[in-house]
């Protein structure tokens, strides 16, 4: 099933258990170099120079990565220097999410609405 596709089901369905579904792009090893290019590399295939971009992170483990906000500021920083964009994160074009869990890590490059939030 397409993520989207699973999105929608979930958006539509009466939920108590779920208040955030993220659509996870790719998975990489929890490491700052396989994370960031990672990042780069999904992020050139949808963004435009200028566009405007917020990270968001969760860390599950403290093993690999140690601050979060050490991660989003290199994160941040990247696409800045490689691709031009304009960190926002009030109202981004795009939302660079990153969900360490341990070892792995999943990366996506989403649109605010491809990301479900229930309250």
């Amino acid at each position: 099933m397409a993520p989207s596709e699973a999105l929608e089901i979930l958006r539509s369905t009466p939920t108590t258990a779920i208040s955030k579904a993220v659509p996870i792009e790719s998975v990489v090893r929890t490491r700052l170099e396989s994370i960031l290019e990672k990042v780069v590399n999904l992020a050139a295939l949808k963004v435009k120079s200028g566009d405007s971009f917020a990270v968001r992170c969760d860390v599950r483990g403290r093993r690999y990565i140690k601050s979060k906000e050490n991660l989003i500021n290199k994160i941040s920083d990247k696409l800045v220097e490689k691709l031009d964009l304009s960190p926002n994160g009030r109202d981004p074009d795009w939302i660079v999410q990153v969900e360490v869990v341990d070892e792995n890590t999943g990366v996506s490059v989403l649109k605010p609405h491809e990301i479900l939030k229930k309250i």
